[in-house]
């Protein structure tokens, strides 16, 4: 879905949509699942390209980094993007980013991509480590059960390190 930048008169623009989304890619060959989502904002021309400062609200189903059981994650992410048509210094080698640049994004001066934008922000917004709850167990390392739902009867073996054995003599 696109937002044409013919629409986007002197008073500015507001938008109010409601995008399907694809399946986001994660890491570990996993997909985040989103409903739809609805991103709303406004628009407007400025001398370096064009604001669009808004909201968007979608729910992510992720998996749990512990347990790996899928769950719900409620996003409501705010973002101020300025779109310039201005070629990215592919070619320049910086060591440090500039503060400016996070919040820049690039377009083609006809349209802006919603759901590359929405892509982009649900990527940011989402947890490192999502987890199912605070207190998730996570799996058994040794039988593979799902602590949460049944207790594991597994004995947990300490294998002691031979390296550290001088010191045991010590104590």
């Amino acid at each position: 879905m696109y937002i044409d930048i013919k629409e986007i008169g002197p008073e500015g623009l507001s938008v109010d949509r409601i995008i399907a989304c694809p399946p986001l890619p994660l890491e570990g060959g996993v997909d985040a699942r989103l409903d739809r989502a609805r991103i709303s904002g406004d628009l407007f021309r400025q001398d370096g390209g064009i604001s669009f400062s808004g909201e968007i609200g979608t729910v992510a189903t992720l998996p749990c980094s512990r347990c790996l059981e899928a769950y719900p994650l409620p996003l409501e992410l705010h973002f101020d993007l300025l779109y310039t048509t201005a070629p990215e210094a592919a070619g320049k080698r910086e060591t440090r980013v500039r503060e400016d640049a996070i919040t820049q994004a690039h377009f083609d001066g006809e349209r802006i991509d919603l759901t590359e934008l929405l892509s982009e922000q649900v990527y940011l917004g989402l947890p490192l480590k999502p987890l199912c709850r605070p207190d998730c167990q996570g799996l058994c390392p040794r039988c593979g059960a799902n602590r949460n739902l049944t207790p594991c009867t597994c004995q947990e073996e300490r294998a002691e390190d031979p390296r550290l054995l001088v010191l045991k003599k010590l104590l």
